[in-house]
């Protein structure tokens, strides 16, 4: 294994951390290629989340763990806000948003704000499997049976670190949202004046399309590549004498190189975002269906691949997920509204499946 690259070299070093008190820093900017807007760190080292502007202005948000410890966002969190809220739910309360991130904000910064973000994710992290920290890693040139279930804790995908899931494949995951006992909380976050009478019947699925690579034990250099949406791409470093580089690449973006050391995992989120808290946050007037079509004409490249990993002992678990859809269904009860309206999915704000609030509603 190397220690060092060509493109933008981060090492996340440490052999441990716990969760503690964040700080926060900008790094100086960078002349081209990767830029690191901000980093928080843990108590120790090795525990970072790191937000990275590329050349084209987008944000990609790294999160770094070592084994065996949780990282300081929780990957359900990850999967379902925006950079800028990440970064809230994170760092110092008196650390300002990045400019970078603050260009596509949408949200309010302010403190009630970044409490809900931060119980938000302090409630995910506690909800991650509670056996992650039993047993050690192996001595051999193999991925352990306990790294490669903390491998998958940390990604937020059971299949990532899978010995009998090495494969690249289309997969469709799903999402559901009702009032309570889903994935997520229809209309938990819904902030318009023109809200839906939600019931306890009241269901909507969201679906995705995604291109899925997934191998473990690996020797050597796995690549992946596929258009997309999104991606989400993460690396953990089994075994070997070094540090393994964690290359990954979205359109015309320069190529970012991370440094992933053993017993360390790294995984990031790219791309225009596909988040599937959509219907949280959506819901009047029918914006709960609001989702991510396919479309091969708006799609972006999107690679990922490991190099430093051709020594003898050397074996990385290596995971990706490319997006090319979100589709979002209402499945209620045909009887949960009657049998003449849908979830909230038109009329006016002064039909039944509507009430006020704040003051006067818009009609459509």
């Amino acid at each position: 294994m190397k220690t060092s690259s060509t493109s933008l070299a981060l090492a996340l070093v440490g052999a441990s951390w716990l969760i503690g008190p964040a700080t926060a820093h900008a790094a100086p900017p960078a002349s081209s290629g990767p830029r690191e807007i901000a980093r928080v760190t843990g108590a120790a080292p090795g525990n970072h989340v790191l937000f990275l502007e590329n050349d084209q202005g987008e944000v990609d948000v790294a999160i770094s763990a070592t084994y065996p410890q949780r990282p300081l966002i929780a990957p359900r969190f990850l999967k379902s806000h925006s950079a800028a809220e990440v970064f809230l739910a994170v760092a110092p309360a008196n650390q300002e948003l990045p400019s970078a991130l603050a260009r596509h904000a949408r949200l309010a910064v302010d403190r009630g704000t970044r409490e809900q973000l931060q119980r938000e994710n302090a409630d995910a992290l506690a909800s991650l499997t509670a056996d992650v920290a039993s047993g050690g890693q192996s001595l051999a040139a193999t991925c352990s049976e306990f790294f490669r279930g903390w491998v998958g804790t940390v990604y937020g995908d059971a299949s990532c670190g899978d010995p009998s899931q090495e494969v690249i494949e289309t997969v469709h995951p799903s999402d559901t949202y009702c009032t309570s006992g889903c994935d997520y909380t229809l209309g938990a976050q819904d902030k318009g004046t023109c809200q839906p009478k939600l019931r306890s019947c009241d269901i909507v699925r969201g679906t995705a399309s995604v291109v899925r690579l997934r191998t473990t034990n690996w020797w050597n250099g796995p690549n992946f590549n596929h258009p997309g949406h999104f991606a989400h791409f993460g690396v953990a470093n089994c075994t070997g004498n070094g540090p393994v580089d964690f290359n990954y690449k979205r359109g015309a973006a320069s190529t970012t190189t991370l440094q992933v050391p053993v017993n360390g995992m790294l995984h990031v989120k790219v791309g225009s975002e596909i988040v599937p808290g959509n219907a949280a946050n959506f819901v009047s007037y029918g914006q709960w269906k609001t989702g991510k079509p396919a479309s091969g004409a708006t799609y972006v490249s999107n690679s990922m691949s490991v190099e430093a990993n051709g020594g003898t002992d050397d074996r990385v678990i290596a995971c990706g997920d490319i997006y090319l859809d979100y589709t979002m269904a209402d499945i209620s009860s045909p009887t949960c509204h009657g049998s003449d309206i849908s979830l909230c999915s038109g009329g006016n704000c002064t039909s039944s499946c509507f009430y006020c609030s704040g003051g006067s509603c818009p009609i459509n």
